[in-house]
C-alpha cells in the first residue's frame, strides 16, 4: 500500500483526556518506514502525556510490534525489508502523525529490531521503552562492555562485577536484570517478596525486599565493590536508597528522572547521579518539560542504540536468537485498540505490577 487514507487511533482529546479517533496515515520521510501494527505495550510515560504534556490531536503510545509495510525514499537500513516483524518504540503524545496506539506507524529504519521466530508479538513489544532504556542506562551511561552475545551470554563467576537493579520487577527491570546478567554481571536487585522468584527466574544473583529499610545498607555491606547501579522507580526517595547502596569505594548510579537534590548530596564527590532518557536514542531534536535535548546530543544517542536495533543485525535480535531474553511478563488485555484508554487509567491507578499491559491492534 502507499500511506494514505486513514486509520484509527489514540490521541489526546485535551483536558487530561485520550481517545479514538480517525486520522490520516503517516506520510513517509527520508528514512522512514511505515509499518502496520499488530501489538502495542503500555507503559507509564503514555499515561502521563495525557494527562501532563500532550496537546489534542497527538497520537499517544510508545511501544510496539509489527510488520513493515512500505519503505520510505532514502532509507538507511539495509537489514530492513517489506513484510519484515519489527519492534520498537515511538515518542508517542509529542506528533500529530507518530505514536505507537494506531493502526500503522511510522518510524526510522535503523530504530526497528527484526524480531526472530518464537517470540511473540507482546514479547518483541516490551523490547521498546523498557528494554532500550535498560540498554541505554547500562551499555552507554555506566559503560557496561557489550560481549560478543553470538558466543552466548559472559559467564558470571564469583570474581564478576556487580550490578544494582533498584526495583527490578519493573519493565525496565526486568530487562535491566536480563541485560546485565548476559553481559557478565552479577546482577542484585530489590522487589516485594513476592515477585523475587521471578527475578531469581530471569537471572538475579541476590534480591532483596525493597521496602526493608535496612537493604540499602545490607547491600552495601555484602557487596563492598558495587559501583554501579540504575535506579528504575527514581522518585519517592528511592534514588537517596540507591545511593546508600553502592559500595565504599563509590561509583555511578543511573536514574530515569530528574536527580534529587537529597540523593546528589548524600555522597557528593563519592557517587555519582547520572540521568537518562530514552527519547534521546531515537535521533530528532526536543523539549521534555523545561529540558532541551538539541541534535547533538540525539543523534550520538541514536547511533549507540542502533547498534541495538537496525533489523537482524542489532544486539536484541542476537539476544533474542539465542534465547538469551525473554522480555517482559505480559498480561494481555482484550478489546483491541478502543479499550487502551481503560488499560491506561488501569495502569494509572497503580494496578499493575511486574507485568507488561499488551493489546492486540491487528492480527
Amino acid at each position: 500500500m502507499s500511506s494514505q487514507g486513514n486509520m484509527k487511533a489514540i490521541v489526546a482529546l485535551g483536558d487530561k483526556k485520550a481517545g479514538v479517533k480517525e486520522v490520516a496515515i503517516p506520510k513517509l520521510g527520508d528514512d522512514e518506514i511505515l509499518i502496520r501494527n499488530r501489538v502495542v505495550t503500555l507503559n507509564p510515560t503514555d499515561w502521563k502525556h495525557v494527562a501532563f504534556m500532550s496537546s489534542p490531536h497527538q497520537i499517544i503510545g510508545c511501544d510496539f510490534c509489527g510488520t513493515v509495510e512500505e519503505l520510505g525514499p532514502n532509507v538507511k537500513s539495509s537489514n530492513i525489508k517489506k513484510g519484515d516483524r519489527v519492534a520498537g518504540f515511538v515518542h508517542g503524545g509529542k506528533h500529530e502523525d507518530r505514536g505507537s496506539f494506531a493502526e500503522y506507524i511510522k518510524t526510522n529504519s535503523q530504530l526497528v529490531a527484526k524480531i526472530p521466530d518464537g517470540v511473540s508479538d507482546e514479547v518483541a513489544s516490551s523490547l521498546g521503552i523498557g528494554g532500550e532504556t535498560a540498554v541505554q542506562a547500562l551499555f552507554h551511561r555506566l559503560e557496561i562492555q557489550v560481549p560478543d552475545f553470538s558466543k552466548g551470554a559472559a559467564p558470571v563467576t564469583d570474581s564478576s562485577p556487580e550490578l544494582l537493579v533498584w526495583a527490578g520487577s519493573t519493565s525496565v527491570g526486568q530487562w535491566a536484570v536480563q541485560l546485565g546478567r548476559a553481559a557478565g554481571y552479577k546482577v542484585i536487585t530489590t522487589a516485594s517478596p513476592k515477585n523475587h522468584a521471578l527475578l531469581k527466574d530471569l537471572g538475579a544473583h541476590d534480591v532483596f525486599d525493597y521496602r526493608d529499610e535496612s537493604t540499602p545498607e545490607t547491600i552495601a555491606s555484602k557487596y563492598p565493590n558495587l559501583s554501579k547501579a540504575l535506579d528504575c522507580i527514581s522518585e519517592n526517595g528511592t534514588q537517596s536508597l540507591v545511593v546508600r547502596s553502592i559500595g565504599k569505594k563509590g561509583g555511578n548510579v543511573v536514574v530515569l528522572l530528574k536527580p534529587e537534590q537529597d540523593a546528589i548530596n548524600l555522597r557528593k564527590g563519592e557517587v555519582n547521579i547520572i540521568h537518562t532518557l530514552v527519547y534521546t536514542a531515537l535521533g530528532h531534536p526536543f523539549s521534555y518539560g523545561k529540558a532541551e535535548f538539541p541534535q547533538s546530543v540525539v543523534e550520538a544517542d541514536a547511533k549507540s542504540m542502533a547498534e541495538w536495533l537496525n533489523g537482524d543485525a542489532g544486539h536484541f535480535h542476537t539476544l533474542f536468537s539465542k534465547g538469551l531474553i525473554t522480555g517482559n511478563k505480559i498480561k494481555k488485555m482484550d478489546g483491541g485498540i478502543e479499550k487502551i484508554t481503560e488499560g491506561l487509567q488501569y495502569l494509572q491507578d497503580g494496578k499493575v505490577s511486574a507485568e507488561k499491559l499488551a493489546y492486540t491492534i491487528s492480527a
